[in-house]
Order: structure tokens, then C-alpha cells, then sequence
């Protein structure tokens, strides 16, 4: 396990590749927590770290205020972005505005409509077991952002294409399970600084 194995999976594999290649690149589950994949990063994820996760669609939400799961599934390909607590105004101006622009481009405008604010300990473990790792992947003007990356259930239990879709299924359920009704809308998170956006 080294610095270089680790930053390389985020850097070079496709997206959709990074959760089954990060297995490869350590021999400890979630081992490239413990490194940082930009120099410009704070450092490792702590377990007692607020994390946002931005909406931005309405459909992210069902009818009891709990996360849908299909906006959860980049978790098993090429991680769900997250902004750490200490991430500043600029850092979720900056990330808000790259999201709608690409919405915009895809013929799918968007707007912000809040995040969902969960510990980073909340989605790690369950029960004594690894549900996701917290990985530090600061990028250009948004240094305390972080992914959530499930681990490569068919690599680590050799579960067959149908099973692992399968626990895929049941590994988001468990996670909306516990992150429960984390949402803060846009005009109470931050005293409505991003109002703007909606």
C-alpha cells in the first residue's frame, strides 16, 4: 500500500472503475483513507467530520425526507462527493455553480435546493463492518472535498454479478437507514448564503 497506489486510482482508472480498483491498490480495507490524494488536502477524513452532500434534484428526496437511492449509487463506481465541515462559503458557491453548469449542459438544469448533513462515522461502520470508506480527494478550489467509495463486495466476499448487485442494494438502503432525515434546505443552510442558486 502506498501514496502513489492510491492517488493513481482516483487520477488515472475511468470513473466508473475507482470503487473496484481501490481494492487493488491496498491490502487493507479502505486503506487509502489514511493518505491524502492532493497535496493541497487537509488530511485525512475524522470520523467526527460533518459531511454535505449537495441536492440539487428534487427526485434526490423521497416523500418522507429521506434520501432516494438512486442518488447513492455513484457510491459503487466512481464515489459520491461530499464537501467536509470546514469546507468555506467559496467551496460550495464553487462546487454549486459547476453542478448546475453541467445540468445545464446535459439539458437538465437544476438548482440547489440543500444538502444533507451526515458524520462521517455515521456511513463507515455498521455494526463492527466497513459499509463505506471516507476518502480525502481535495480538487482545484475545493480542497476539503472528500468521496464516499463502497468497497468491492464481490472482491472481498466473491459473490457472483447477481449477489453483488444484490448486497450493492442492501449496502444504500443500510446507508439511508442511518443518515435518516439529514436534510437542511437552502434557506436555512448557512443562513440561506445560497439562496441565490435556487
Amino acid at each position: 500500500m502506498s501514496l502513489a497506489d492510491c492517488r493513481a486510482v482516483f487520477a488515472h482508472q475511468p470513473a466508473h472503475q475507482i470503487a473496484s480498483q481501490l481494492q487493488d491498490a491496498t491490502t487493507d480495507l479502505c486503506g487509502c483513507e489514511l493518505f491524502p490524494m492532493a497535496d493541497t488536502s487537509p488530511g485525512p477524513v475524522a470520523d467526527v467530520e460533518a459531511l454535505h452532500l449537495i441536492v440539487s434534484d428534487p427526485t434526490d428526496l423521497d416523500a418522507n425526507g429521506l434520501l432516494n437511492p438512486a442518488s447513492l449509487i455513484r457510491i459503487d463506481t466512481s464515489g459520491l462527493s461530499v464537501l467536509r465541515e470546514n469546507a468555506g462559503d467559496v467551496e460550495f458557491d464553487h462546487t454549486i455553480t459547476e453542478l448546475k453548469a453541467r445540468s445545464a449542459a446535459a439539458n437538465k438544469p437544476r438548482s440547489f435546493l440543500g444538502v444533507c448533513i451526515f458524520s462521517a462515522q455515521t456511513v463507515r461502520h455498521q455494526n463492527g463492518e466497513r459499509l463505506v470508506g471516507v476518502y480525502d480527494t481535495a480538487l482545484p478550489m475545493k480542497p476539503h472535498h472528500a468521496d464516499l467509495v463502497g468497497p468491492c463486495l464481490q472482491k472481498i466476499q466473491g459473490l457472483s454479478n447477481s449477489q453483488h448487485e444484490k448486497a450493492k442494494r442492501k449496502r444504500i438502503k443500510e446507508i439511508i437507514s442511518l443518515v435518516g432525515r439529514c436534510f437542511d434546505p437552502a434557506r436555512s443552510f448557512r443562513n440561506g448564503t445560497f439562496l441565490k442558486h435556487s
